[in-house]
């Protein structure tokens, strides 16, 4: 279950952009669960850091965690393509993986004050 004051944030900056109110999850990810790319992850993360005191390591990379604000619909049928021809040829065709950035791993961030 997540932080109480962490979940109140989560609604206010997340659901502005969503009707219905959700119940937040550790394993609920930037990217995978709410579609943060690019401006909109830099303005979650400082409001984050600012909401809770948190400062982000300098070792946090961005780019191998969200997209950049220019993916597009284009980016997203490529990666379908890619994992469709992965699985008829039996091959793996490599397509960068991305780490996301969890809910959990914003829990810890608070307890430690920094995001690494």
């Amino acid at each position: 279950m997540v932080d109480h004051k962490l979940q109140l944030f989560l609604e206010k900056v997340l659901l502005s952009k969503w009707e219905n109110k959700i119940q937040f999850r550790s394993d609920m990810k930037l990217y995978q669960d709410f579609g943060l790319v690019g401006y909109d992850v830099d303005d979650f993360l400082k409001h984050f850091t600012k909401e809770f005191n948190v400062t982000i390591s300098s070792e946090f990379n961005f780019n191998e965690r969200f997209y950049p604000e220019t993916y597009s619909a284009l980016d997203a049928v490529r990666s379908i393509c890619i994992k469709t021809i992965n699985i008829f040829l039996l091959k793996s065709i490599y397509e960068k993986e991305l780490k996301d950035l969890s809910i959990e791993e914003l829990e810890v961030a608070i307890k430690r004050g920094i995001l690494l």
